[in-house]
């Protein structure tokens, strides 16, 4: 027989039920009281038993996250961000990769919303909220982090990447005197590709520079997929690409490399980082960085609100992403 909860109780000289009181902190203990029942808890070595408790309260003390991308360093930082907040509150975090699969986001939301967890946070890949709807419960605590299907009912945390793409793209065409550049976009059913693409469209239309054929080149926001689209681009004599996503321009940094065409003097280029990484192999490109780190943070804080109070009214957090012109000629 292990510990339990009665011996720990008769240890510290308490009620079974104040124990219960610290380890799920459902009632006012007494700060004296609450370290003497850790202390028994350490000195014991005794472990609630999780599955017991979740039977009687219904209660996982577990957070789903879906992500596109696990090997992404963006998602990596994210993923690090919320279980640090998650993990201060008791929770746990059971990640999903959808590799930007339709067919698997649908089938993660309905596994972790049948009774694994007891909240869920998703960076989806789909375009419209539409076949989520008959996945996710009516009242279960969903927060979207970084993209924003169509028709989404549920809490936000987005970057608003619009403003620092645009200050990249006129850097390229009135500091650096770029006429011919090319777009690299990610996968365009997602919000975030979106957005980045028209704030390209806008800079190029706003300094008159024409869009000619063949200039926005179709990525799917994955590692090791981008050389095709860089080779076209260099065929219609862009002197400058802007690249959607961080794995896509670390794809075309390794080209011009391989290539041995010289970054900031044979051609420039504009893409994402992420926090961080700016300051060192990344220094010859423009970057827009979107707040991981930040979005992270407010994407724990905001399910385990959700969870505290269902009925709160829906929030859209958006934070500004923001652009760093190269610091190497």
């Amino acid at each position: 027989m292990g510990i339990t909860m009665r011996d720990v109780a008769v240890r510290a000289g308490v009620s079974v039920a104040t124990v219960s009181h610290v380890l799920n902190q459902t009632r006012f203990v007494t700060e004296s009281t609450r370290q003497k029942v850790l202390e028994v808890i350490d000195e014991l070595g005794y472990r609630p038993d999780t599955i017991a408790r979740s039977f009687k309260t219904g209660k996982k003390n577990m957070i789903g996250i879906i992500v596109p991308d696990i090997a992404n360093p963006v998602w990596a930082m994210i993923i690090e961000e919320i279980e640090a907040v998650l993990s201060d509150k008791g929770y746990r975090l059971i990640i999903c990769n959808t590799k930007e699969t339709k067919e698997r986001e649908l089938e993660h939301v309905h596994s972790l919303t049948s009774g694994l967890v007891d909240g869920l946070i998703i960076a989806s890949t789909l375009s419209e909220y539409e076949p989520l709807a008959s996945e996710i419960p009516d009242g279960f605590p969903v927060v979207f982090i970084d993209r924003f299907p169509k028709g989404c009912p549920h809490d936000l945390i987005i970057s608003n990447d619009s403003a620092a793409l645009y200050q990249g793209v006129e850097k390229l065409i009135t500091v650096d005197g770029h006429k011919r550049i090319g777009f690299i976009t990610g996968l365009m059913r997602i919000s975030t590709s979106i957005e980045r693409l028209n704030a390209y469209k806008n800079a190029m239309n706003d300094y008159g520079l024409p869009i000619e054929d063949n200039f926005i080149q179709p990525g799917n926001s994955m590692a090791k997929n981008s050389v095709l689209q860089v080779q076209k681009l260099l065929e219609q004599k862009c002197t400058a690409i802007v690249v959607s996503n961080n794995i896509m321009a670390d794809d075309v940094l390794f080209y011009l490399k391989d290539n041995g065409i010289h970054l900031g003097k044979d051609i420039s280029i504009l893409g994402q980082s992420i926090e961080g990484q700016r300051d060192y192999n990344l220094r010859r490109m423009d970057l827009f960085v979107q707040p991981i780190a930040e979005m992270g943070r407010a994407a724990g804080q905001q399910i385990l609100d959700r969870l505290s109070d269902p009925d709160m009214l829906i929030r859209h957090i958006i934070l500004n992403s923001t652009y760093f012109p190269s610091t190497c000629n």
